[in-house]
C-alpha cells in the first residue's frame, strides 16, 4: 500500500462530513454556550479541566476577547475530519476511496456529536479532541517513543475535552479484533495492547494532576465526583437514554450498525482462540481465553469510558462521543470480517450506504429546525425587550421573571415527532431558571437582572388581566417585576 496521502480518501470524507456539517452552518444559531463567549469574549474552560482549549482558542482568535469567527472553526474541524477518515483508511488498509470515508463518518455524523458540531466556539476543540485521540489508538509512527507519543497525543485530547477519551478506547479494541480476525501473530496484538495500556495509565496519572489544578466551580464539581458504586447503574442510564433518543426506524439503522460489532466480535474472538491454541504457549493461551468474553464487553462499556463512575455524570449527546465511534468501530470490524463470509469491500460500502443517509437525512433535518427555532426565539426575544422598554415607560421595572419556556415551533414539533433525538438537540434558550435566558434577551437590548417569583404570587396573578398579551405570552407587572408567562407549547419531555 502507498504511503502517500490517500488523497481520494480524503476528498470522499470532505463531501461526507461536508453534508452533517453544512446544515448547521446554514443555521446560523449561537448555542448555548456560545450568546456568552459572543457578547462578552471569555474563555472559561480551563475550570472544567480543559485548559489546552483555552490556549486553543486564544491563539485562534489571536488573543482575547474571543469574537464569532465563524466559519474558520467549523471548516477547520471539517478539513480534520477528512484527514482522520483518511487515516483510518490507510492504517486499516480500507481499499476504494469510499470505504474509509464511510467507515469513519460516525465519528462525527453521529446524531449525538450534532451537539458537538453546533457550538461555534467548541466545535474545534472538541473535534481536535477526537481527532488527537483517534491518532493515538492509531499510532502511524513506530519508534523508541512510541509509548509517549501516544501518552501525549492522549493527554491534550484529555486537556481539550474528556468525554473523546472513548474514541480512543473504542479505537483501540477495533485494532485488536480487526488483528484477529486477519490472523496477525498474537505477540503482536500483546505488544501493541501492552503499549496502548501503558500509554494510558501515565495519559491518566497526568491529567490526574491537571485537574487538581484547573477544576473550580460547582458545575464541575458537582458532575465530577467519583463514585465506583454508580457503575451498573450508569450503564444502563446511557444505554437507556440511547434507546429512548433512537426509537424510529431510521434511529434502528444506526442501533444496529452499533450493535452487530458485539456478535462478530464474539465470533471473530473464538475462532481466533481456535486457530492459534495449538502454537500458543501458556501465556498466550490465558490471554486467548479472556479475550473470548472481554473483548465484546468492552464494546458496551467503552462508549461511556470513564463517566460510567461518576455520581452524577452529564447525560447530554455531546459527551456521547463514544457511540458515534463504537458505530465506527463496528464498521471497520464487519469490513475485516467480509472476506471471512465470502464478501468484499463492495458489499461493506453497500451496507454502510444505509447508516450514512440516514445520518445525513437527521442531520440535515435537525440543521433546518435549528433554524426554525432561532428565528422563532429571536422573534420572541425582540418582542420581549421592546415589551420591557415599553412597560418602563409607563411603570419602575427592576427585574424580569420567566414562567414556564418559550417552547418550539410548529414546524419544529413536527420534526421532532418524527425524530425525537431532536428533543435532546434543541435548547429552548428562553426557558424559566435557565441562565441562558437572560443573555438570549441581552443579544437584542439591554434588560434587568432576573428575579425569581414564589408561587404565592403566581397565585395572586390568576384572576389578574396581563400588562401586556401576545400569543406566546402574557406579561404582568408585579412588585417592579415583569412577569413574562409562556403558554403551554404541547410539546414532549426532554428525555431523562
Amino acid at each position: 500500500m502507498s504511503r502517500s496521502f490517500p488523497r481520494s480518501a480524503f476528498s470522499a470524507a470532505l463531501i461526507l462530513f461536508g453534508l452533517i456539517l453544512w446544515p448547521i452552518l446554514h443555521a446560523d444559531r449561537l448555542y448555548i454556550d456560545d450568546m456568552g463567549r459572543a457578547s462578552e469574549g471569555y474563555l472559561g474552560w480551563g475550570s472544567d479541566g480543559r485548559p489546552l482549549a483555552n490556549v486553543l482558542m486564544e491563539v485562534v482568535n489571536a488573543g482575547t476577547p474571543l469574537t464569532d469567527i465563524t466559519p474558520v472553526p467549523q471548516l477547520a474541524a471539517l478539513l480534520m475530519l477528512a484527514g482522520l477518515a483518511a487515516l483510518i483508511g490507510r492504517r486499516f488498509k480500507l481499499p476504494g476511496s469510499w470505504l474509509a470515508a464511510l467507515c469513519a463518518l460516525p465519528l462525527a455524523g453521529s446524531p449525538y456529536y450534532l451537539e458537538n458540531l453546533s457550538y461555534k466556539f467548541d466545535v474545534l476543540t472538541m473535534t481536535s479532541a477526537l481527532v488527537l485521540a483517534a491518532i493515538a489508538a492509531l499510532d502511524p509512527l513506530r519508534g523508541k517513543l512510541q509509548i509517549p507519543r501516544k501518552m501525549l497525543l492522549l493527554l491534550m485530547a484529555l486537556c481539550l475535552y474528556q468525554p473523546a477519551a472513548n474514541v480512543y478506547v473504542l479505537l483501540v479494541i477495533a485494532q485488536v479484533v480487526v488483528g484477529q480476525l486477519r490472523d496477525t501473530d498474537p505477540g503482536t496484538l500483546l505488544r501493541q495492547s501492552a503499549s496502548q495500556i501503558g500509554a494510558t495509565l501515565v495519559a491518566c496519572v497526568l491529567y490526574v494532576v491537571v485537574l487538581k489544578h484547573t477544576v473550580r466551580g460547582g458545575y464541575s464539581n458537582e458532575h465530577g465526583t467519583i463514585d465506583p458504586t454508580f457503575f451498573v447503574q450508569n450503564l444502563g442510564h446511557f444505554w437507556h437514554y440511547v434507546l429512548m433518543t433512537l426509537t424510529t426506524l431510521r434511529g434502528w439503522v444506526l442501533l444496529i450498525l452499533a450493535g452487530v460489532a458485539v456478535p462478530v466480535t464474539l465470533l471473530g474472538t473464538l475462532r481466533y482462540a481456535w486457530r492459534q491454541w495449538p502454537q500458543a504457549g501458556n501465556g498466550v493461551r490465558i490471554a486467548l481465553v479472556l479475550a473470548v468474553p472481554l473483548l465484546p464487553l468492552s464494546l458496551l462499556i467503552a462508549p461511556w469510558g470513564p463517566m460510567l463512575v461518576l455520581a452524577d455524570p452529564v447525560f447530554a449527546p455531546r459527551v456521547m462521543i463514544g457511540f458515534g465511534a463504537l458505530m465506527t468501530t463496528s464498521a471497520l470490524i464487519l469490513t475485516a470480517a467480509a472476506p471471512r463470509l465470502r464478501a468484499d469491500h463492495r458489499h461493506v460500502i453497500g451496507l454502510l450506504v444505509l447508516p450514512a443517509a440516514v445520518m445525513v437525512l437527521i442531520a440535515s433535518v435537525y440543521g433546518n429546525s435549528l433554524e426554525q427555532q432561532k428565528a422563532y426565539e429571536d422573534n420572541l426575544s425582540g418582542n420581549m425587550v421592546d415589551d420591557i422598554a415599553a412597560l418602563r415607560l409607563q411603570t419602575q421595572v427592576d427585574g424580569i421573571a420567566l414562567i414556564g419556556r418559550a417552547g418550539h415551533p410548529p414546524i419544529v414539533r413536527h420534526n421532532m415527532r418524527k425524530h425525537p433525538i431532536l428533543t435532546e438537540l434543541l435548547p429552548v434558550h428562553l426557558t424559566q431558571g435557565w441562565g441562558w435566558a437572560a443573555e438570549q434577551l441581552r443579544l437584542f437590548g439591554p434588560v434587568p437582572p432576573m428575579r425569581t417569583v414564589p408561587p404565592e404570587t403566581l397565585g395572586a396573578l390568576a384572576g389578574q388581566q396581563p400588562n401586556i398579551a401576545r400569543a406566546a405570552y402574557r406579561v404582568y407587572v408585579h412588585d417592579h417585576i415583569a412577569i413574562f408567562m409562556f403558554k403551554p407549547s404541547g410539546e414532549p419531555p426532554p428525555v431523562r
